[in-house]
């Protein structure tokens, strides 16, 4: 699911209490660590190899949380697929479906009905769903809220000529099965908006009901009615693209934004209504005031303002960095603030496969032999930070499925290059972050790629330019580092926006039909064993057997924050879960 700066998170598969606890939830408890890396240890309390969060407290009402981050994602209308801007909007909006405030598995991953009265029903070939809305639902103006605002919050995140340069929406597939929607794409992109024909499977069936129709079953789609931007809007939004979202139902509000220099939330006064129609809150939930987020400080400022207790936490992952993750997590003084949490979420190197000299297998292969995993690892933070990876899925989503399908063998990769039948030295271009540890973990693949014949020169972007870069057909490289985390926890988030061809987020243009068929096969399996099971089995085969990329590590989400923040917790798909946090002095 989500685009993740090489700093930024995404979703995944914790099993701890704390949010649990902080919010009346109940569920069992269990933990799981990555290991690999460096050598680097850590008696942090909240260091996931040795024990943990720290036990969750009574939260105080009141405050304002601080954040700050490095650069600018790519916007904050609530279409953006970075990873945090999700994480925000989960605090902030509500759709027809969502999940739980917890981290506890596996009820971090089970859908409840937020402004849906109940979870869709099913017609009996698995193509319609059928969504009843709460009655007494408003928005912030008090408008009510009516099947014809579902529909249009649908047909406008869908609008391919108002997204993010991430892609938004349309970029996950998640919604192309829909009935019309081709249709809907074409005519819009076409007309550049001027010929809204509507998305014809989408169907308003009276005032509080609609009707989802696809051109097939697809036991995934009940999970594309929760994702972080389809929250509700109304009917009447304009499909043009703003600076921040349309009103929408939330208990908090982005009520200022300076372009990338600061973003302000604060409480929605409307939200208790809804609270009463019956949209979930836990007690102890939403219990700051709101977040003042600067944008464009630099990493060290930002490590220096969380060790002084001037901001509470970094919101992209900048500080602490490199060899500051061990520094910070073996310091006494912050024994109770730093966190290293298991990931569901890999960093990877997409191919360009549409075009030589990646058109060709063998270098494929060869150039997932010759990187040194390890020195990512090392530069990036250790073990606290990373495991060494080369599976196209996370840890989580593996089975009994083997995690090292590719280790360094230069040897071998050489042997590759030379059956490749490409003359060398090959002149690439590598396109990376430009933000730390990008730099760093370019240098080492440059390294690497160079001792086995390639030429390699290195392209450094802006995180706000970047993805829209890597998904421009006429921007010029060969690798891209990217990275990826599940928007839940199946493996269709990997496979269905990065690897189908023609999906929005397949940057390296990669297509094959018999991978395409097997992935529809498996995708209309319901949930459970076998499911999980077979999408494994297709991780392992194709990455060995058509490299569309070369994985470089499994991420841990690394955080640090100030003293004053209490019930920290980082999980599943809210990622940071801003909905239990609270401030211990109330300001």
């Amino acid at each position: 699911m989500r685009k993740l700066r090489y700093l930024l998170m995404a979703a995944a598969l914790v099993a701890i209490a704390v949010v649990a606890a902080a919010c009346g939830s109940s569920g069992s408890s269990s933990s799981t660590s990555s290991g690999g890396g460096g050598g680097d240890t850590a008696a942090a309390g909240g260091d996931y190899l040795n024990g943990g969060f720290p036990a969750a407290e009574t939260p105080v009402k009141g405050g304002t949380l601080k954040m700050a981050m490095n650069d600018n994602i790519d916007c904050w209308n609530g279409l953006s697929y970075y990873g945090i801007s999700w994480s925000v909007f989960y605090f902030m909006a509500r759709g027809l479906y969502g999940y739980p405030n917890t981290v506890v598995a596996p009820a971090t991953d089970e859908m409840q009905p937020e402004l849906a009265a109940d979870m869709p029903s099913v017609s009996a070939d698995g193509k319609t769903y059928t969504v009843k809305l709460r009655e007494g639902l408003t928005f912030p103006d008090g408008s009510p809220v009516t099947s014809k605002d579902v529909k249009a919050t649908f047909e406008y995140i869908l609008d391919p000529n108002i997204q993010c340069a991430t892609g938004g929406p349309p970029a996950s597939g998640y919604y192309a099965g829909i009935v019309g929607m081709s249709e809907y794409t074409d005519a819009m992109t076409t007309s550049k908006g001027k010929d809204n024909i509507g998305i014809s499977g989408i169907k308003a069936v009276d005032e509080l009901t609609t009707s989802f129709t696809l051109t097939e079953s697809d036991g995934s789609f009940p999970r594309a009615l929760a994702m972080g931007w389809a929250f509700i809007v109304p009917a009447s939004t304009p499909h043009k693209k703003t600076d921040t979202p349309p009103p929408y139902v939330g208990p908090y509000a982005i009520t200022d934004y300076q372009l990338d220099k600061s973003v302000t939330i604060e409480r929605e006064p409307s939200w208790e209504k809804n609270v009463a129609a019956g949209v979930p809150q836990a007690e102890n939930e939403n219990n700051i005031d709101g977040i003042t987020l600067q944008i464009g400080v630099p990493d060290e400022t930002q490590y220096a303002q969380l060790k002084s207790n001037e901001i509470d936490m970094t919101f992209d992952g900048s500080a602490p960095l490199g060899s500051q993750i061990p520094a910070t997590a073996n310091d006494p003084q912050f024994k109770d603030r730093f966190f290293s949490t298991p990931d569901a979420a890999v960093d990877y190197a997409v191919f360009k496969t549409d075009k030589a000299p990646f058109d060709n297998l063998k270098l494929r292969q060869a150039v997932n032999y010759a990187l040194d995993r390890d020195a990512i690892v090392k530069v990036i933070g250790g073990k606290l930070s990373r495991s060494p990876w080369s599976q196209i899925l996370s840890e989580n989503l593996l089975a009994d499925q083997p995690t090292d399908i590719y280790t360094m063998d230069v040897e071998k990769a050489k042997a590759l290059v030379a059956e490749s039948g490409v003359k060398t030295p090959i002149d690439i271009t590598l396109a990376n972050f430009a933000d730390a540890p990008a730099p760093q973990v370019s240098a080492a693949m440059k390294e690497a790629l160079e001792a086995i014949g390639f030429k390699v020169t290195v392209k450094a972007l802006s995180a706000d330019v970047y993805y829209g870069f890597l998904a421009d057909p006429k921007s010029d490289y060969d690798i891209g580092v990217a990275a990826w985390g599940q928007d839940y926890g199946d493996a269709i988030t990997y496979f269905g926006p990065l690897l189908l061809c023609g999906s929005g987020s397949n940057y390296g243009q990669f297509c094959d039909e018999g991978f395409d068929a097997k992935v529809d096969e498996i995708n209309q399996l319901p949930p459970g064993a076998d499911r999980t099971a077979q999408f494994a089995q297709l991780s392992t085969d194709t990455t060995r057997d058509l490299a569309p990329w070369a994985t470089l590590d499994l991420r841990r989400k690394v955080s640090f924050i100030s003293e004053r923040l209490g019930n920290y917790v980082w999980g599943p798909g809210k990622q940071f879960y801003f909905a239990s946090y609270f401030l211990k002095d109330g300001k």
